[in-house]
Protein backbone atom coordinates (compact mmCIF):
# COMPACT_ATOMS: atom_id res chain seq x y z
CA UNK A 1 0.00 0.00 0.00
CA UNK A 2 1.42 3.50 -1.18
CA UNK A 3 1.17 6.44 1.18
CA UNK A 4 1.96 9.25 -0.20
CA UNK A 5 2.08 12.70 2.13
CA UNK A 6 2.13 16.38 0.82
CA UNK A 7 4.38 18.78 2.90
CA UNK A 8 3.15 21.55 5.72
CA UNK A 9 4.37 25.26 4.77
CA UNK A 10 7.97 25.57 4.10
CA UNK A 11 8.43 21.94 3.72
CA UNK A 12 9.59 19.64 0.93
CA UNK A 13 9.86 16.23 0.43
CA UNK A 14 12.11 15.34 3.58
CA UNK A 15 10.01 16.97 6.14
CA UNK A 16 8.59 13.59 7.21
CA UNK A 17 11.79 11.57 7.28
CA UNK A 18 11.11 10.18 10.93
CA UNK A 19 7.63 9.48 9.84
CA UNK A 20 8.67 7.58 6.88
CA UNK A 21 11.05 5.73 8.90
CA UNK A 22 8.39 4.63 11.27
CA UNK A 23 6.54 2.87 8.57
CA UNK A 24 5.50 -0.47 8.99
CA UNK A 25 6.78 -3.24 6.21
CA UNK A 26 4.20 -4.15 3.19
CA UNK A 27 3.80 0.12 2.87
CA UNK A 28 5.79 2.52 0.71
CA UNK A 29 5.86 5.98 2.03
CA UNK A 30 6.50 8.97 -0.28
CA UNK A 31 6.66 12.62 0.57
CA UNK A 32 5.40 14.37 -2.62
CA UNK A 33 7.61 17.43 -3.30
CA UNK A 34 5.87 20.57 -4.72
CA UNK A 35 6.91 22.81 -6.81
CA UNK A 36 10.04 25.23 -6.10
CA UNK A 37 11.55 23.77 -3.39
CA UNK A 38 13.94 20.76 -2.76
CA UNK A 39 14.09 18.57 -5.94
CA UNK A 40 12.50 20.72 -8.07
CA UNK A 41 13.91 24.23 -6.94
CA UNK A 42 13.64 26.05 -11.22
CA UNK A 43 10.05 25.43 -10.93
CA UNK A 44 7.35 28.55 -10.00
CA UNK A 45 6.20 28.74 -6.24
CA UNK A 46 2.38 27.65 -6.13
CA UNK A 47 0.39 30.23 -3.90
CA UNK A 48 -2.89 28.53 -4.00
CA UNK A 49 -4.19 25.44 -2.36
CA UNK A 50 -6.04 24.48 -5.66
CA UNK A 51 -3.09 24.56 -7.95
CA UNK A 52 -1.13 22.78 -5.19
CA UNK A 53 -3.78 19.80 -4.93
CA UNK A 54 -3.70 19.77 -8.76
CA UNK A 55 -0.09 18.96 -8.92
CA UNK A 56 -0.42 16.35 -6.42
CA UNK A 57 -2.70 14.58 -8.33
CA UNK A 58 -0.73 14.90 -11.26
CA UNK A 59 2.40 13.45 -9.25
CA UNK A 60 0.28 10.28 -8.09
CA UNK A 61 -1.44 9.83 -11.18
CA UNK A 62 2.22 9.62 -12.88
CA UNK A 63 2.60 6.74 -9.98
CA UNK A 64 0.16 4.53 -11.29
CA UNK A 65 -1.47 3.56 -8.45
CA UNK A 66 -5.10 2.25 -8.30
CA UNK A 67 -5.28 2.63 -4.55
CA UNK A 68 -3.60 4.78 -1.86
CA UNK A 69 -3.60 6.71 0.95
CA UNK A 70 -3.17 10.43 1.44
CA UNK A 71 -1.65 12.17 4.42
CA UNK A 72 -0.68 15.70 5.40
CA UNK A 73 -0.18 18.29 8.16
CA UNK A 74 -1.04 21.49 8.46
CA UNK A 75 -1.25 23.10 4.86
CA UNK A 76 -0.58 19.96 3.68
CA UNK A 77 -3.67 18.77 5.26
CA UNK A 78 -6.13 21.05 3.36
CA UNK A 79 -3.93 19.57 0.09
CA UNK A 80 -4.26 15.95 0.28
CA UNK A 81 -7.75 16.94 1.42
CA UNK A 82 -8.51 18.56 -1.92
CA UNK A 83 -6.59 15.95 -3.84
CA UNK A 84 -8.83 13.62 -2.39
CA UNK A 85 -11.60 15.87 -3.66
CA UNK A 86 -10.55 15.88 -6.98
CA UNK A 87 -9.37 12.00 -7.36
CA UNK A 88 -12.88 11.24 -6.42
CA UNK A 89 -14.13 13.90 -8.70
CA UNK A 90 -12.41 13.14 -11.87
CA UNK A 91 -10.03 9.86 -11.76
CA UNK A 92 -12.13 7.27 -9.82
CA UNK A 93 -11.72 5.54 -12.85
CA UNK A 94 -8.00 5.18 -12.52
CA UNK A 95 -6.77 5.68 -8.85
CA UNK A 96 -8.59 5.73 -5.08
CA UNK A 97 -8.37 7.79 -1.93
CA UNK A 98 -8.24 4.61 0.59
CA UNK A 99 -7.89 6.79 3.32
CA UNK A 100 -7.31 10.67 4.09
CA UNK A 101 -4.91 11.15 7.18
CA UNK A 102 -4.27 14.55 8.56
CA UNK A 103 -3.18 16.47 11.39
CA UNK A 104 -2.39 19.90 12.93
CA UNK A 105 -4.99 21.37 10.43
CA UNK A 106 -8.33 22.85 10.89
CA UNK A 107 -11.14 21.29 8.68
CA UNK A 108 -11.68 23.36 5.04
CA UNK A 109 -13.43 26.70 5.45
CA UNK A 110 -11.94 27.45 8.81
CA UNK A 111 -8.61 28.86 7.86
CA UNK A 112 -8.31 32.38 7.64
CA UNK A 113 -6.11 33.79 9.85
CA UNK A 114 -6.64 36.90 11.29
CA UNK A 115 -3.50 38.34 10.11
CA UNK A 116 -2.16 37.78 6.66
CA UNK A 117 1.00 35.69 7.40
CA UNK A 118 2.19 36.41 4.10
CA UNK A 119 2.70 40.23 4.09
CA UNK A 120 4.69 39.79 7.83
CA UNK A 121 7.82 41.49 7.51
CA UNK A 122 10.67 39.21 7.74
CA UNK A 123 11.22 39.55 11.99
CA UNK A 124 7.33 38.96 12.00
CA UNK A 125 7.20 36.27 9.94
CA UNK A 126 10.11 34.66 12.55
CA UNK A 127 8.09 35.07 15.37
CA UNK A 128 4.92 33.60 14.19
CA UNK A 129 6.65 30.51 13.21
CA UNK A 130 8.33 30.29 16.09
CA UNK A 131 5.49 30.28 18.23
CA UNK A 132 4.53 27.02 16.14
CA UNK A 133 7.29 25.34 16.93
CA UNK A 134 8.29 24.39 13.44
CA UNK A 135 11.58 26.81 12.31
CA UNK A 136 14.76 25.02 12.91
CA UNK A 137 17.25 27.33 14.90
CA UNK A 138 20.00 26.42 11.60
CA UNK A 139 17.25 28.41 9.44
CA UNK A 140 16.16 31.50 11.93
CA UNK A 141 19.89 32.37 12.34
CA UNK A 142 21.51 31.73 9.05
CA UNK A 143 20.55 34.95 6.86
CA UNK A 144 21.10 33.13 3.61
CA UNK A 145 18.64 30.20 4.65
CA UNK A 146 16.10 32.49 5.68
CA UNK A 147 16.88 34.30 2.54
CA UNK A 148 16.08 31.26 0.36
CA UNK A 149 13.01 29.83 2.97
CA UNK A 150 11.09 33.22 3.13
CA UNK A 151 10.05 33.22 -0.59
CA UNK A 152 8.20 29.41 0.22
CA UNK A 153 7.12 30.31 3.73
CA UNK A 154 5.01 33.75 2.35
CA UNK A 155 3.97 31.38 -1.05
CA UNK A 156 2.83 28.84 1.92
CA UNK A 157 0.78 30.90 3.91
CA UNK A 158 -0.28 32.90 0.97
CA UNK A 159 -2.50 29.95 0.00
CA UNK A 160 -3.44 28.96 2.95
CA UNK A 161 -4.34 32.40 4.34
CA UNK A 162 -6.51 33.30 0.88
CA UNK A 163 -7.91 29.22 0.71
CA UNK A 164 -11.81 29.35 0.29
CA UNK A 165 -13.27 25.97 0.12
CA UNK A 166 -15.95 26.08 -3.16
CA UNK A 167 -16.71 22.44 -3.15
CA UNK A 168 -18.29 21.57 -0.30
CA UNK A 169 -18.98 17.81 -0.81
CA UNK A 170 -17.64 15.15 1.78
CA UNK A 171 -15.37 12.63 0.53
CA UNK A 172 -16.37 9.32 0.64
CA UNK A 173 -12.96 7.96 1.84
CA UNK A 174 -12.46 7.72 5.90
CA UNK A 175 -10.78 10.34 7.58
CA UNK A 176 -8.50 9.98 10.91
CA UNK A 177 -7.27 13.45 12.28
CA UNK A 178 -4.35 13.72 14.31
CA UNK A 179 -4.18 16.72 16.67
CA UNK A 180 -1.52 18.68 19.31
CA UNK A 181 -3.18 19.04 22.82
CA UNK A 182 -0.87 22.24 23.34
CA UNK A 183 -1.10 23.47 19.71
CA UNK A 184 -1.92 27.48 19.60
CA UNK A 185 -2.93 27.19 15.93
CA UNK A 186 -5.75 25.03 15.93
CA UNK A 187 -7.89 24.30 18.91
CA UNK A 188 -10.36 21.12 19.85
CA UNK A 189 -13.56 22.85 18.53
CA UNK A 190 -12.46 23.42 15.31
CA UNK A 191 -10.91 19.63 15.10
CA UNK A 192 -14.61 18.32 15.56
CA UNK A 193 -15.36 20.09 12.07
CA UNK A 194 -13.85 17.82 10.27
CA UNK A 195 -16.55 15.40 10.87
CA UNK A 196 -18.48 17.40 8.42
CA UNK A 197 -15.74 17.00 5.50
CA UNK A 198 -16.22 13.18 5.16
CA UNK A 199 -19.59 10.84 4.20
CA UNK A 200 -17.94 8.62 7.00
CA UNK A 201 -17.65 8.80 10.97
CA UNK A 202 -14.25 10.44 11.73
CA UNK A 203 -11.44 9.32 13.69
CA UNK A 204 -9.78 11.71 16.37
CA UNK A 205 -6.13 11.28 18.20
CA UNK A 206 -4.88 13.71 20.50
CA UNK A 207 -1.25 13.66 21.15
CA UNK A 208 0.98 15.97 23.68
CA UNK A 209 2.51 18.92 22.13
CA UNK A 210 2.41 21.97 19.90
CA UNK A 211 1.53 22.59 16.41
CA UNK A 212 4.51 20.55 15.23
CA UNK A 213 3.87 16.82 17.88
CA UNK A 214 4.40 15.17 14.78
CA UNK A 215 8.01 15.61 15.23
CA UNK A 216 7.79 14.29 18.77
CA UNK A 217 5.13 11.13 18.12
CA UNK A 218 6.38 9.86 14.51
CA UNK A 219 6.24 6.25 15.34
CA UNK A 220 2.90 6.20 17.11
CA UNK A 221 1.47 8.22 14.97
CA UNK A 222 2.92 5.97 11.55
CA UNK A 223 1.49 2.81 13.62
CA UNK A 224 -2.08 4.53 13.48
CA UNK A 225 -1.50 5.50 9.79
CA UNK A 226 -0.63 1.47 9.08
CA UNK A 227 -2.54 -0.16 10.89
CA UNK A 228 -5.76 1.13 10.08
CA UNK A 229 -7.86 -1.12 8.59
CA UNK A 230 -8.89 -0.79 4.99
CA UNK A 231 -12.16 1.19 4.62
CA UNK A 232 -12.20 2.30 9.01
CA UNK A 233 -14.20 4.28 9.93
CA UNK A 234 -15.12 3.08 13.17
CA UNK A 235 -16.55 6.07 15.23
CA UNK A 236 -14.63 9.36 17.15
CA UNK A 237 -11.60 7.99 19.79
CA UNK A 238 -8.78 9.43 20.71
CA UNK A 239 -4.68 8.26 21.71
CA UNK A 240 -2.11 10.01 23.87
CA UNK A 241 1.03 9.69 22.43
Amino acid sequence: MNIFAVPFAGGNCYCYRDLARAISSGFEWETLELPGRGKRPGEPLLDSIEAMADDVVDQIISRSCEEFRLYGHSMGGLVAHRAAQIFEQRHQRCSAVEHLFVSGCRPPGLMRPLVARASLSRSELISAIDRLGGLPRQIREDSDLMAFFEPILRADFSAVDRYSLTERQPIAAPITVFSGKQDSEVDSADIERWCEAGAQQTRFFSFPGNHFFILDHPSHISRIICATKQGESNGMSSANG
